[in-house]
């Protein structure tokens, strides 16, 4: 007889534990039972009776075993994003349920771009909850592709973001906070001591460069398309804030980025803006939310982002 669809739902809610799932994910990061048991914080003869008891419930073997240890079979493979997704519910449920239990009445969940976090939406939120205390702002970083899966699948109630090529249905983006793009070095470059910076240089330079998802490297290619020579780029590609700085402070390099993204740096001295002259378009940063039928802890964040930018 075929197993169903609706069997295997009703076998896994009446049976299936979330101890299952976990050993499940641990297993496939870690690639022995071993190993994961010990994270997880079971004995090892546990997790493979947990492992054991999962792949009978499904009918299917979720992992192949192997002298090296253990690898994702088809269905394994298949089914371990919506293992991490049952668990990232439960890590929210726990997160949100503590922060209403020991005082927080309503919760506004937040996906935001690094431009944003790193500028206006940094200095905004620290006023927010110093004006709205019984509010949770539960805030994480996020590219373009990453919200939209974010908010395809209803785990945030908001991003902060550069407009969408194609808005979800019944969301609206609202313009916020402007941008520019800027070119940035350490404090040690040459070039800071120049009162402007001609092509010639900036050929002349090694670029710190993005990776083709994020917007600036698509406005940095077709900045030097035309160029008469090739540019030298530094042999790493990195979009994090953090490795930028770290970068830029130890190698004479340059970045072309959206000025949101190092403000901070910039305004203490960390990292220093090459003067130049060009003007490159960029989108402005505003938040992406529903039309109709928010939550008031969400429409408390979005009005107060838009008056506090309006200053």
């Amino acid at each position: 007889m075929e197993t169903t669809a609706t069997t295997l739902r009703n076998r896994l809610l009446n049976r299936a534990r979330l101890r299952h799932l976990h050993v499940f994910v641990k297993v496939a990061e870690l690639q022995t039972v071993k190993r994961a048991s010990d994270a997880v914080g079971i004995s090892q003869p546990t997790a493979t009776q947990a492992l054991a008891d999962l792949e009978q419930l499904l009918e299917a073997p979720l992992f192949l075993r192997h002298s090296r240890g253990m690898s994702l079979t088809v269905v394994g493979a298949a089914l371990l994003p919506l293992a991490r997704r049952s668990l990232g519910l439960i890590d929210d449920t726990a997160t949100q349920a503590a922060a209403l239990i020991q005082g927080s009445n309503m919760v506004v969940r937040v996906a935001a771009i690094s431009a944003a976090i790193g500028g206006p939406l940094g200095r905004a939120v620290p006023e927010f909850v110093r004006k709205y205390p019984d509010v949770l702002v539960q805030l994480q970083e996020a590219d373009a592709a990453r919200q939209a899966a974010l908010v395809a699948d209803a785990d945030v109630d908001c991003a902060v973001c550069r407009v969408p090529a194609v808005l979800p249905d019944g969301w609206c983006f609202t313009p916020v906070w402007k941008d520019r793009f800027a070119i940035i070095a350490g404090p040690a470059h040459p070039f800071i001591r120049k009162r402007r910076i001609g092509m010639d240089e900036l050929l002349s330079a090694t670029w710190l460069v993005t990776p083709t998802s994020i917007s600036s490297r698509a406005v940095f290619d077709a900045f030097f398309a035309l160029a008469p020579s090739s540019v030298r780029k530094y042999n790493v590609l990195t979009a994090s804030p953090v490795m930028v700085w770290n970068l830029l402070t130890q190698e004479p390099l340059l970045a072309l980025l959206p000025l949101s993204i190092v403000a901070r740096l910039v305004e203490s001295g960390q990292l220093v803006e090459i003067a130049w002259s060009e003007r490159l378009p960029i989108h402005e940063i505003g938040i992406l939310a529903p039309g109709q039928g928010r939550r008031p802890a969400l429409d408390r964040f979005v009005d107060f982002l838009q008056q506090s930018a309006r200053g």
